[in-house]
Protein backbone atom coordinates (compact mmCIF):
# COMPACT_ATOMS: atom_id res chain seq x y z
CA UNK A 1 0.00 0.00 0.00
CA UNK A 2 1.17 3.48 -0.74
CA UNK A 3 0.06 6.50 1.15
CA UNK A 4 -0.30 9.74 -0.71
CA UNK A 5 0.57 12.84 1.25
CA UNK A 6 -2.06 15.51 1.10
CA UNK A 7 -1.30 19.14 1.82
CA UNK A 8 -2.21 20.26 5.32
CA UNK A 9 -5.15 22.65 5.73
CA UNK A 10 -4.20 26.22 6.67
CA UNK A 11 -6.15 26.07 9.94
CA UNK A 12 -4.23 22.99 11.04
CA UNK A 13 -0.96 24.76 10.23
CA UNK A 14 -2.15 27.74 12.29
CA UNK A 15 -2.98 25.44 15.21
CA UNK A 16 0.45 23.83 15.08
CA UNK A 17 2.45 27.05 14.80
CA UNK A 18 0.26 28.99 17.24
CA UNK A 19 0.27 26.17 19.76
CA UNK A 20 4.02 25.74 19.69
CA UNK A 21 4.55 29.50 19.94
CA UNK A 22 2.14 29.74 22.89
CA UNK A 23 3.74 26.78 24.66
CA UNK A 24 7.27 28.09 24.19
CA UNK A 25 6.40 31.65 25.22
CA UNK A 26 4.43 30.74 28.32
CA UNK A 27 6.90 28.00 29.23
CA UNK A 28 9.76 30.49 29.05
CA UNK A 29 7.78 32.93 31.22
CA UNK A 30 7.08 30.15 33.68
CA UNK A 31 10.76 29.24 33.92
CA UNK A 32 11.70 32.92 34.25
CA UNK A 33 9.16 33.28 37.05
CA UNK A 34 10.49 30.26 38.90
CA UNK A 35 14.03 31.62 38.51
CA UNK A 36 12.92 34.98 39.92
CA UNK A 37 13.50 36.96 36.74
CA UNK A 38 9.81 37.65 35.90
CA UNK A 39 7.08 38.50 38.40
CA UNK A 40 4.95 35.48 39.20
CA UNK A 41 2.62 34.98 42.15
CA UNK A 42 1.54 31.82 43.85
CA UNK A 43 -1.20 33.07 46.18
CA UNK A 44 -3.23 35.84 44.52
CA UNK A 45 -5.29 35.49 41.38
CA UNK A 46 -3.78 37.59 38.60
CA UNK A 47 -2.53 37.40 35.03
CA UNK A 48 0.86 36.26 36.29
CA UNK A 49 -0.43 33.48 38.53
CA UNK A 50 1.55 30.27 38.12
CA UNK A 51 -1.60 28.25 37.38
CA UNK A 52 -2.68 30.56 34.56
CA UNK A 53 0.77 30.58 32.94
CA UNK A 54 0.96 26.78 33.21
CA UNK A 55 -2.53 26.53 31.72
CA UNK A 56 -1.41 28.52 28.68
CA UNK A 57 1.50 26.11 28.22
CA UNK A 58 -0.88 23.15 28.30
CA UNK A 59 -3.28 24.93 25.92
CA UNK A 60 -0.44 25.42 23.45
CA UNK A 61 0.47 21.74 23.62
CA UNK A 62 -3.14 20.74 23.02
CA UNK A 63 -3.47 23.12 20.07
CA UNK A 64 -0.38 21.64 18.43
CA UNK A 65 -1.59 18.08 19.08
CA UNK A 66 -4.98 18.82 17.51
CA UNK A 67 -3.25 20.44 14.54
CA UNK A 68 -1.06 17.40 13.92
CA UNK A 69 -4.01 15.01 14.12
CA UNK A 70 -3.13 11.63 12.58
CA UNK A 71 0.21 12.65 11.06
Amino acid sequence: MTSESRPRHQFRTFLIRGGILLAVTSGAYLLAGIAGIAPITLETLGWNNIRIVSGFTILGCLMAAIGYGDE
